[in-house]
């Protein structure tokens, strides 16, 4: 699907190789590469209100804001920009240290990023007692320790919308709501949920993260916040600054302009994928990538005599991410002859420790990883699983 308009998959292909490393970073549409460079050949200037290059750049921003706020359905004023979804929870956290007095309860998961883990484990200290809640043999949440983690009344609590490693899919809204009825903070990763599908954002959510390289564009972040949660934690004390430095804490100093550029191009992409409508094209890529993803899971369960295959049984719904081992091969043995065979995967835990050291035990923790996108192909997982069954023939006793 489209993956001639991304010139990394037309040169992976030309080359013989197979991009399947998508849930670590994704390729860019050239809309988005054009679009970055003609801003730094052009227009490469600061914000402004006088100067027409600095207006332009100042309309360029908000333009970005207003066009990732439609891609997730909220007002414009909610969102913003930054770094990537690691550097935007700890600029979070810092807005939210203030508030932590001794003895206040933080829960984690188990199942999340280290992304939206250790920011929050941060405010340890300042006196926070931080709960994990641990993971099941699938990797989804265990419930009872989640409702207990709950009944000592947390003051914020961390939760994943999707596996990167299982592709696993979680209640994300409904496990918001319980920890908004016991009066915390909702912290919320959502890296890996918005590239495959289109999101509804929550009101139990008070602030969530992503990561613009995971959806298609250069590297950079976004952040929604609930403006009740704006309004309490986002603002500054000098009272000489601009009009827009409420959000220095959340955004502080000077962005990636041309990022936002090359966003705008993504943005460009997504329009004519969705028929002019951002959210219509996280439908379609969804719609596609059922598709493949039912594929890949055929091939894992014809396999399941050798290959482990870690998460929900494959009956269920998961986004196109599979963390697998084969019997009798150490993974690094096998990522390397995935990799001679032109296949570029992921091998480790992918940030993601405390999930792949229950899921992945018996092997350290550590696992195979392949992770596909709309512009990724059935002959891409073929190729993927021909390298795989030569691994599994000398495997075999």
């Amino acid at each position: 699907m489209n993956g001639h308009r991304f010139p990394g998959v037309v040169a992976a292909l030309a080359d013989g190789r197979v991009l399947a490393d998508n849930a670590a970073s994704s390729q860019l549409p050239l809309d988005a590469i054009e679009r970055l460079q003609a801003y730094l050949v052009v227009e490469n200037a600061q914000k402004g209100s006088l100067f027409a290059r600095h207006i332009r750049t100042s309309a360029l921003v908000a333009e970005g804001k207003s066009a990732f706020a439609e891609l997730i359905g909220v007002p414009s004023a909610t969102v913003g920009i930054g770094l990537n979804a690691t550097s935007i929870a700890m600029h979070l956290s810092r807005a939210i240290a203030p508030s932590i007095r001794p003895g206040d309860r933080i829960v984690l998961t188990a199942a999340d990023h280290a992304a939206n883990v250790t920011p929050w484990m941060w405010l340890a200290r300042f006196g926070a007692e931080i709960d994990i809640v641990p993971v099941d043999e699938n990797g989804d949440l265990d419930e009872p320790a989640y409702q207990e983690a709950l009944a000592r009344g947390p003051v914020l609590v961390a939760l994943p919308w999707a596996s990167n490693a299982t592709g696993t899919v979680f209640d994300v809204a409904g496990y918001a709501r319980a920890a908004k009825a016991v009066g915390a903070l909702v912290m919320v990763d959502g890296v890996q949920m918005l590239p495959h599908r289109r999101i509804d954002i929550d009101p139990a959510f008070d602030a969530v993260m992503f990561s613009g390289y995971k959806i298609f564009a250069p590297h950079m972040g976004f952040w929604y916040a609930h403006p009740d949660f704006s309004e309490r934690f986002f603002r500054s004390d000098d009272p000489f600054i601009p009009s827009d430095a409420p959000f220095w804490s959340i955004e502080p100093g000077t962005q990636s302009h041309e990022a936002v550029a090359g966003w705008l191009g993504t943005v460009a992409y997504l329009r004519e994928v969705g028929g002019g409508k951002l959210r219509a094209a996280m439908e379609k890529i969804s719609t596609y990538e059922r598709t493949l993803c039912k594929y890949a899971l055929a091939k894992f369960e014809n396999r399941a005599d050798i290959i482990t295959l870690y998460g929900r049984p494959a009956q269920f719904y998961r986004l196109p991410l599979f963390a697998f081992n084969i019997e009798r091969e150490e993974g690094e043995s096998v990522a390397r002859r995935l990799d001679a065979g032109g296949i570029e995967g992921r091998f480790g835990d992918y940030y993601s420790p405390r999930l792949l050291q229950t899921i992945a035990a018996e092997r350290g923790g550590t696992a195979i990883r392949l992770s596909f996108a709309h512009y990724n192909t059935t002959a891409d997982i073929d190729r993927c699983f021909a390298v795989i069954d030569d691994l599994i023939a000398v495997a075999a006793p």
